[in-house]
């Protein structure tokens, strides 16, 4: 494997050094203006053809329903509620590959390399269950938290918010890359909620402008506008919590680009 440095027609990468939300917010415009393209294009690869699928799926069991002289639905087509089950099931199975790719993308940009497409989705694949298994056990303690009070759910989901990072970057697994997500937020969840509620704010903005666009529209172009919205914010979410997680390492352990190299290499090998 190559070394991970970027090609001499790119500009060089943002320091890792100790950041602000703002800095933080700064530095992830930055590297979206530098590598949206090759970003955007990852995501789009799965994202669109399945929002396509899931809103004609979503039209057809809307079109199936037959009801009575009340109003209230009678049956619905068989067929199309297991077609749109099958089809969320493999969506859930892509997103997880996704979120690696997006995640391997992420990091390899802020070391100056152009994200690959391919690369990106080899190594998502290759981190299928580690991640799985880290998503499924984040989204059950933040679940436990909601359903005591809000306010734990949300401490709970800031505090393992870095977990598929340090699996991505670190090969941690399991309950270990929670625990170090947990160890890295701690002293520092305020400003990590900041970041990510600002990121998930302009998110919104972005997804609901061209939701509204396809709002009144056949299926497709609805399904069509929705994929490129969730393409474009997506990295953007990607960048924000690659640079927290590099932002709470430097602060806590002094990391900089060379270490963070070395354990690329070392993450690509594995």
């Amino acid at each position: 494997m190559q070394g991970f440095q970027g090609p001499s027609d790119l500009p060089p990468p943002p320091p890792l050094r100790p950041r602000s939300v703002g800095e933080v917010l700064e530095a992830a415009f930055s590297l979206y203006s530098k590598h949206w393209k090759s970003l955007i294009q990852i995501v789009a690869i799965a994202v669109i053809p399945l929002t396509i699928i899931q809103y004609g799926l979503g039209d057809a069991v809307r079109s199936s329903r037959t009801t009575d002289a009340t109003g209230h639905v009678t049956s619905t087509g068989g067929g199309v509620v297991a077609a749109s089950v099958l089809v969320s099931l493999l969506a859930l199975l892509i997103q997880v590959v996704l979120i690696g790719a997006i995640a391997w993308a992420v990091a390899t940009s802020l070391v100056g390399r152009e994200p690959d497409v391919g690369e990106s989705y080899r190594f998502g694949y290759r981190r299928f269950w580690t991640i799985l298994l880290v998503g499924v056990l984040y989204v059950l303690v933040v679940f436990v938290g909601f359903i005591a009070l809000i306010v734990p759910g949300i401490i709970l989901a800031v505090r393992f918010s870095v977990a598929v990072p340090a699996v991505v970057v670190e090969r941690r697994r399991g309950t270990d890359a929670l625990s170090r997500s947990w160890n890295l937020t701690r002293g520092r969840s305020w400003s990590v909620f900041g970041a990510f509620i600002v990121a998930a704010f302009l998110g919104a903005i972005v997804n609901a402008l061209f939701t509204t666009i396809g709002s009144g529209a056949g299926w497709f172009l609805a399904g069509l506008l929705a994929g490129i919205g969730s393409s474009i914010t997506t990295p953007f979410t990607g960048l924000v919590l690659g640079l927290v997680y590099f932002d709470l390492r430097v602060r806590k352990e002094q990391l900089d680009l060379p270490t963070l190299d070395r354990e690329l290499q070392q993450a690509a090998a594995s």
